[in-house]
């Protein structure tokens, strides 16, 4: 009896420890890689196009909606090595296509770009592989793609759950089903990838079947089968029953080209995987800033006399004057490369001085030798009010340079631009460098972090013209010397909709406050 029950709890363990062995990564590893299976070939089961290599299938579609049923036989080819801006092409077999079909066709290339060109990483997220199941000689496992860090274009397969098939342990298929509602109005979706082993190892997409119903009750079937595929260098590989093709050429070939004549290397950029805005653009903006600034010196003249320094006359590191602007401005822009922008800007602002001139008692003196229809000596304040509204005409244009890595970008922004105060007869200068640090969300916003730096000629001369009190013409000439804020700090936000409008929000802080709006849209 005890020999009977020692048996049976000795079986017990040993069919646990085998259990246990089937369900347990190896130490530094996991079933994927102890199979000689790459995390990528997960990511294909996505997208075929994020295979390494490029391969020619035999493609079906069949939509079934409202009760009717169109079919669709195609020849596509995947390579990236074949043109640029031409790297998948498809062949229609099933007679004409009406424009909107291919419009729809050229979308699902478009996308499948970005798609295959836009992960840096691996989608598949390794945390999440489980063992399921044992059947036989049928291993089971399940997974998940990654949840953070994916881009816009992918955010799809944040809702798929896969599960991976091996037979005897050589990789058999890929099954992935939505856990969630996808875009589109996708109330079910399922795709099955089986794999093929080439003559140099490994595995690629041996075929496909896709299946999807829409909430309208639209159903979409896709079967694939490979029957070329070549490696990275180019060399044909072949695999156990690889089909015969014939080559065969009927209907229109489609092709998509990534980009146009701008920006320049724009194609090249594209098929590395940069997704690059619309070449050309045109903004509105409303600029809103408030600045203390501070007078460093003073000189005014009437009519021709000799211009007096006031500099003395003022008590200035005492005096308030804070200037706040309101600038609407239309911007056009071109990108010229990749990571060179030329814009040209044109506007009108309405400008507020508001503050105090603190006066020196020297200053009675100066107004003491004035003529007295300019001002009445009595009646000096202990300091002159600066309250007036004057308007200012805006031009200039600009560069920016940006770049980024991943989700990361850089971009650093130059403006020159020329003020024109109306009532005041002058024209100033000012150079602007926004350098900003970016990051591109998972739901398509970039979030900015940076600093603005504006640097004024900051010796402005003019007249003012008014009239005496008997009716007499003069001039009030004047020469400033001030002292702005040079940086404050900046902070926003920028989104794209529809690959056309685009809206950016951006706020400052610091010594000077801003905050501005720009809508814009892309051709």
């Amino acid at each position: 009896m005890v020999k009977n029950f020692l048996s049976v709890v000795i079986t017990i363990l040993l069919l646990n420890s085998i259990l246990f062995a089937q369900q347990t990564n190896p130490i530094n590893s996991n079933y994927l890689i102890e199979h000689g299976v790459s995390p990528r070939i997960l990511d294909a089961a996505a997208s075929p196009f994020m295979q390494d290599g490029s391969f020619s299938e035999n493609l079906i579609i069949d939509i079934t909606s409202s009760g009717q049923s169109k079919k669709y036989q195609l020849e596509l080819i995947y390579d990236p090595n074949y043109e640029e801006g031409m790297d998948i092409r498809l062949i229609n077999k099933s007679g004409k296509l009406e424009k909107d079909e291919i419009k729809k066709i050229s979308k699902f290339i478009e996308k499948s770009h970005y798609f295959s060109r836009m992960s840096r990483n691996y989608l598949y997220d390794e945390s999440t592989l489980k063992h399921i199941k044992t059947n036989g000689d049928t291993v089971a496992f399940e997974f998940f793609y990654q949840k953070k860090d994916i881009d816009p274009y992918l955010k799809s397969i944040k809702k798929l759950k896969g599960y991976v098939y091996f037979v005897k342990g050589t990789l058999d298929k890929v099954v992935l089903e939505n856990t969630k509602p996808l875009s589109g109005d996708i109330t079910k979706y399922q795709k099955v990838v089986r794999y093929a082993k080439p003559n140099i190892g490994g595995y690629i997409i041996d075929s496909y079947k896709e299946k999807l119903v829409t909430e309208d009750g639209t159903i979409v079937e896709i079967s694939s089968s490979t029957f070329n595929y070549s490696d990275a260098e180019g060399k044909s590989l072949a695999w156990e029953n690889k089909p015969e093709h014939k080559t065969e050429i009927a209907g229109d070939t489609i092709i998509v080209n990534l980009g146009g004549t701008l920006p320049f290397l724009g194609k090249e950029a594209t098929k590395l995987g940069y997704q690059l805005p619309r070449p050309v653009g045109v903004d509105v903006f409303t600029h809103l800033q408030s600045q203390y600034m501070e007078f460093t010196g003073l000189a005014v003249g009437v009519d021709k006399t000799d211009l007096t320094d006031l500099q003395n006359l003022f008590i200035l590191n005492e005096s308030d004057v804070t200037l706040v602007s309101t600038i609407t401005m239309a911007k056009a822009d071109v990108w010229l490369f990749p990571f060179l922008n030329l814009m040209a800007i044109v506007g009108a602002g309405n400008n507020k001085l508001e503050g105090d001139l603190v006066i020196n008692n020297e200053l009675r003196d100066f107004f003491e030798k004035l003529p007295g229809w300019i001002i009445d000596v009595p009646n000096i304040p202990k300091s002159i009010p600066i309250n007036t509204n004057i308007t200012s005409e805006i031009y200039g244009g600009g560069a920016t340079l940006a770049g980024g890595i991943g989700n990361f970008n850089l971009s650093i922004n130059y403006q020159l631009m020329f003020t024109r105060i109306v009532e005041a007869n002058t024209t100033n200068m000012v150079n602007i460098i926004t350098p900003l640090f970016g990051y591109m969300s998972p739901f398509g916003v970039n979030f900015m972090l940076g600093g603005q730096g504006q640097f004024y000629n900051t010796k402005v001369s003019g007249y003012i013209e008014f009239d005496d009190k008997d009716g007499n013409h003069h001039k009030l000439n004047y020469k400033v010397d001030f002292e702005p804020v040079q940086w404050n700090v900046m902070f926003g936000i920028y989104k794209v909709f529809s690959k056309h409008w685009e809206i950016s929000l951006q706020t400052g802080f610091g010594d000077r406050t801003s905050i501005t709006a720009i809508f814009g849209y892309r051709f």
